[in-house]
């Protein structure tokens, strides 16, 4: 994939704000666009292939306008937060986390924006939601250990961003030389040992950076071809967590994020009315995770699932807490207990995501999976 390194340099400048239905070129090489794979908000995905190697990719493209009004600023922050999903992504190297292979800035041709083209790996199965789908219509559902396998496989993608931790800086002496290292390469100040467990668990701490993804959900879940390995993607929600709410103001303008960026029926509790005084941590990934766990095995978010049958509102029925269990498809007391523990409206009452992997982890033994 040479050709993705540089695209930057040269990106076919006549796609004015779609892509055509047929040609993309990109430095000599012509992809072919061979079919629309989904859209939402403000982007669109593509499936599109290299007729020289007969590779096919995802294209994600985000078309960025500018402002109308004002200064025109809107249209660079538009950039900027496209850009930044990608870049985002590419902190997290793990095998249920999609991969992002190159980003692309191009300038619309009637110059009233900007286009980010983010080029991601093709995934034939498609998401959850679409495997699910196809399930329904069949009248088949995921028997429980596939259910445990899969599940436990995004939460390990989740654990990355509760868990992250910068790269390691290596230490420097004040005036600027190497630190001095002993015969097994650690460093140290005037004699000072480097070493010490507590130093190192401090340093760590200081290192850690805890994300949220914020919209865990089935259509942000790949499956590759192997059935078992899902994949997280969309990171464009994703935010640092632990966000202290001081004013009023704050509250609102995380209130209106939310309502902006994660969905409904997976969206936490403590999301829908945010409290000035309370803190939004990564507890809010726990509960849309509770949320998937039920839709993988019923199809559908518990609150969908509370709405179609009763009526109302998702919203009120996300922030009552309260959901039922159909009696088909049929799975343990143990899973549905395993969901529960999951969605509980107090995020404190939650448990983490070290917590919950040990949770399901547990249950996959008692089964055998």
């Amino acid at each position: 994939m040479a050709f993705f390194g540089s695209l930057r340099e040269s990106f076919y400048a006549t796609f004015g704000c779609c892509l055509p239905t047929s040609l993309i070129r990109i430095n000599g090489r012509t992809l072919k666009v061979v079919k629309l794979l989904g859209e939402g908000g403000f982007s669109l995905v593509y499936l599109v292939e290299d007729p020289v190697t007969q590779r096919l990719f995802a294209v994600k493209k985000v078309h960025c306008a500018d402002n109308a009004i004002g200064n025109g600023d809107g249209g660079q922050d538009a950039v900027r937060q496209a850009v930044q999903e990608a870049e985002m992504t590419r902190l997290f190297d793990h095998p249920n986390i999609i991969k992002v292979l190159d980003v692309c800035v191009a300038q619309d041709s009637g110059g009233r924006g900007k286009t980010v083209y983010i080029f991601l790996p093709y995934y034939k199965r498609g998401t959850l939601q679409d495997i699910l789908s196809d399930k329904q219509k069949e009248g088949n559902y995921f028997p429980e250990r596939q259910i445990l396998r899969i599940f436990r496989n995004v939460c390990l993608a989740v654990q990355q961003l509760h868990c992250y931790e910068l790269p390691e800086v290596p230490a420097r002496r004040q005036d600027n030389q190497p630190a001095s290292t002993d015969a097994y390469g650690r460093s140290s100040y005037d004699g000072g040992d480097m070493d010490d467990g507590n130093d190192e668990a401090r340093q760590a701490a200081e290192r850690r950076v805890v994300y949220a993804h914020r919209d865990i959900k089935l259509g942000n879940v790949l499956m590759a071809d192997d059935n078992v390995t899902p994949v997280l993607m969309d990171f464009g929600s994703m935010a640092r967590a632990r966000v202290t709410i001081r004013t009023r103001q704050q509250a609102l303008q995380e209130q209106d994020r939310a309502a902006e960026q994660c969905s409904m029926a997976y969206r936490a509790p403590e999301l829908f009315d945010v409290k000035t005084g309370t803190t939004l941590d990564e507890k809010v990934d726990i509960w849309s995770l509770g949320c998937l766990l039920y839709a993988i095995a019923y199809g559908e978010s518990p609150f969908e699932a509370a709405v179609n049958e009763a009526g109302g509102s998702v919203a009120l029925a996300v922030q009552s807490g309260k959901f039922q269990f159909p009696s088909s498809p049929s799975y343990s007391d143990e899973f549905k207990q395993l969901v529960k523990g999951l969605l509980v409206t107090d995020p404190k009452q939650r448990p983490d995501i070290t917590q919950t992997i040990s949770m399901v982890e547990a249950h996959m033994e008692q089964l055998g999976a």
